[in-house]
């Protein structure tokens, strides 16, 4: 399989995960993940909109070929690293009816890895990407 292709599967691939994390907030503001999305702190429904609008963007241009969408995976990516590491307690600063569960705060460890190793997997493809356009 030639480079570009990997590259382009690859970035599908992450697309796919990302549609699935939009799909994650947009239930979330409908109140179908387990609470009332109206009664969640302000900062949790902020982070959903800002979050489905970046999953969404990243979906489209990885999809298009858009660099926007790299840009928008990265600024996600990243950020999320950050909210869930150094920021967490911040995040987790809410009123004890939305205390997480201690396994539901472990998967925030989960998360953290998940995006490091697309952060990897999409270095990789940019760099397959840019060695195509090298040979070329």
């Amino acid at each position: 399989m030639k480079p570009h292709a990997i590259a382009r599967y690859i970035f599908w691939i992450v697309a796919a995960f990302y549609a699935y994390g939009a799909l994650v907030h947009i239930l979330n503001m409908l109140s179908l993940t387990g609470f009332n999305w109206g009664e969640a702190p302000t900062k949790w429904q902020a982070l959903d909109i800002v979050y489905l609008i970046l999953d969404v963007t990243v979906v489209m241009g990885l999809l298009s070929g858009a660099r926007i969408g790299i840009w928008a995976f990265f600024c996600a990516a990243l950020s999320q690293i950050a909210l869930y590491t150094i920021f967490r307690e911040w995040v987790l600063d809410v009123p004890e009816s939305f205390r997480p569960s201690p396994e539901e705060i472990g998967y925030l460890d989960t998360l953290v890895m998940f995006h490091v190793i697309t952060i990897a997997v999409v270095a990789t493809a940019l760099w397959l990407r840019h060695r195509r356009a090298q040979t070329a």
